[in-house]
């Protein structure tokens, strides 16, 4: 479980705005390489942090925490998005964050991902057209892989990202650029059929002589192709050995079974030992992952895995993500296997699990995180960390101790806690929470099942009535709090006339414009002859994400509108419980305008009487 983030930086001072997004995260690991000179701080939020807050966050940890030490701060942070987010709607209020970010990896990037037409042929799929280009076809895998690292590791969605060609624009540097791409197709067929050459030299054929070679004009692609696999056939190079004999192969004729690996399609172990999961046995000893410093090559370490996610990528692949930690520090593992072997490995591979594993360990080209990948070998091992006992002759007892139930100042379930003092030999633990007493449940039927245990083992020892006066005792308590009631609960009164028919009302927005905001909330009284006869109240969804901001005023989150009504079956319901009265508003200016602007939009009535009376507001609500 994770700190709030101001609880692991107290002293950190912010911009307010920064302040309050960054005070709804929690931070999940921080990590500092050997050196001191690298900080990592892994944060997750259930709200959308934009990366400028990100990025001053970083300068300001930089600044005031370790204003004398070179050392770089970095964040990762991780959503967890409420359901009114989709890629869609997320790109429209997150895509200047992405091109920040992928203009910071390279220009390149950067221009075809801003020029790129982005559409979502179903909810799950996104589509980028892009120009055309050679440069474009080598740059695609980086800029997909930088587009999955934040739309998929960072925001959560299960997406798969494609992308198609469209016919570039011609520009002046368009003849230059195909006359260069032209000069080195004529390279690389000059260097083939001399290495082909040479390799004929030396088995003797005594045929190494190459035609010269010939200027491959702009436009003239294929025929340089096609003239060089000629020219290898010629040489040598498309001669395979076979029974003694050499058979002549066209580029037409190779077949799949020519380039088919011997192993696919089959187990994903390379061993027969039974403890390996995935690849092949070895023996090298392990070495601790805080040894582990850059690109180091091929390692061997071994851990207990955290967390594993699968994401299905291109040509029927997936790739398994999992954290493992030996407890001296965590690293990031990352396979590649084929959607017919997920299951196989996962099998082995689980959150919980304590494996062994070879590979290459290698930064992230995105996120310059320090990750292990190419793996050779994976296997199981048993359990190698030790409990936690307390071993002091006399127990403590804790008289102050807060369950998960304590908003924001604990994270352990009761029945966690109770389990562990009992282990460590207590007499006894105090729960006492903040203002709530909705942990006892949990702490008491844990007891139960400890005094189950417990009574048996002492029948079997002889004693036919045991006592549980003597038996491990939770102390059941809570923190309560004091409220002045000796103030009046109505105030500012002016002596209005209640004895009308009207119907007070208050609205909740996404902002403050009726023409580009949406009603997330309606909430009414009728009163009539002075008394309250009916009352009206529904959320509305907003078909948007709400701005945090919105969230942190009104007190409303995505998840409380998520399956609301729409303002179009709203809003009659409204007005036809408004019909005959007078409206009151706390703000009519605002409150009204939004209610006309969407009755207008809808067909519906847009003539009310209504006053902006603040006083009668206030008493009534």
């Amino acid at each position: 479980m994770g700190k709030p983030f101001f609880e692991v930086f107290p002293p950190l001072k912010l911009d307010t705005k920064v302040h309050d997004i960054m005070g709804q995260s929690t931070v999940e690991k921080v990590t500092a390489t050997k050196r001191k000179d690298f900080l990592r701080i892994y944060v997750k939020s259930s709200r959308l942090i934009y990366k400028q807050d990100i990025w001053e966050t970083e300068r300001q940890i930089k600044r005031q925490l370790f204003p004398n030490a070179n050392m770089t701060v970095k964040i990762y942070e991780k959503f967890e998005l409420s359901a009114q987010y989709t890629p869609e709607k997320l790109m429209d209020v997150y895509k200047e964050c992405i091109l920040e970010e992928v203009r910071a990896y390279g220009h390149i990037e950067y221009n075809m991902f801003k020029t790129a037409d982005i559409t979502y042929p179903t909810e799950n799929r996104m589509c980028l057209m892009l120009e055309d280009t050679v440069i474009a076809r080598s740059k695609e895998e980086d800029l997909l892989h930088i587009l999955e690292k934040v739309l998929v590791e960072r925001c959560g969605f299960s997406l798969v990202i494609q992308v198609t060609y469209k016919e570039a624009l011609s520009g002046k540097f368009a003849e230059e650029d195909e006359l260069r791409l032209a000069m080195e197709v004529a390279e690389i067929t000059k260097r083939v059929k001399r290495a082909a050459g040479e390799m004929e030299g030396a088995s003797g054929s005594g045929d190494t002589a190459t035609k010269g070679e010939q200027f491959v004009k702009p436009g003239s692609m294929p025929g340089a192709a096609g003239k060089a696999a000629g020219d290898r056939e010629k040489t040598g190079g498309g001669k395979e050995a076979s029974g003694g004999k050499t058979e002549d192969k066209k580029p037409g004729d190779f077949k799949k079974a020519d380039f088919k690996k011997g192993d696919f399609g089959k187990s994903v172990k390379r061993s027969d030992n039974p403890d390996v999961i995935y690849g092949r046995d070895f023996e090298e000893p392990s070495m601790k992952i805080e040894e582990i410093v850059g690109e180091m090559g091929e390692v061997v370490i071994r851990g207990k895995v955290l967390n594993l996610e699968e994401r299905e990528i291109r040509n029927e692949k997936t790739i398994l993500i999992f954290d493992m930690t030996d407890f001296t520090d965590t690293l990031t593992v990352k396979m590649f296997a084929r959607n017919d072997q997920v299951k196989e490995i996962t099998a082995g591979i689980k959150p919980g699990a304590f494996i062994k594993l070879k590979g290459i360990s290698m930064i992230d080209k995105f996120d310059h995180e320090l990750t292990i990948g190419s793996i050779a070998g994976v296997k199981k091992i048993p359990d190698f960390t030790s409990s936690r006992m307390d071993t002091a002759p006399y127990k403590r007892v804790e008289l102050h101790c807060h369950t998960k139930m304590s908003d924001m100042d604990a994270v352990s379930e009761a029945k966690d806690i109770v389990k562990r003092a009992y282990k460590w030999g207590h007499k006894a633990v105090a729960i006492t929470d903040h203002g709530v007493v909705q942990s006892f449940t949990d702490a008491n039927h844990v007891w139960d099942d400890l005094w189950k245990a417990e009574k048996g083992k002492r029948k079997e020892a002889g004693d036919e009535n045991p006592d549980k006066q003597d038996f491990f005792k939770i102390i059941y308590g809570c923190e309560g709090y004091l409220v002045d009631d000796s103030k009046e609960i109505i105030t500012n009164d002016n002596g209005q006339d209640l004895n009308a028919d009207f119907v007070v009302f208050d609205i909740e927005t996404t902002g403050f414009s009726p023409i580009n905001n949406k009603i997330i909330e309606i909430g009414a009284v009728k009163v009539q002859d002075g008394k309250i006869t009916d009352r009206f109240s529904a959320f509305v969804n907003p078909l948007i994400p709400i701005p945090f901001e919105i969230e942190k005023l009104t007190g409303i989150s995505d998840d409380m509108v998520v399956d609301a009504q729409t303002i179009e079956e709203v809003l009659p319901q409204f007005l036809e419980f408004c019909e005959g009265c007078v409206l009151v508003a706390h703000n009519a200016n605002f409150d009204m305008s939004f209610i006309m602007e969407n009755a207008g939009r809808l067909g519906l009535p847009t003539k009310y009487t209504y006053v902006d009376t603040v006083g009668i507001a206030r008493v009534l609500l």
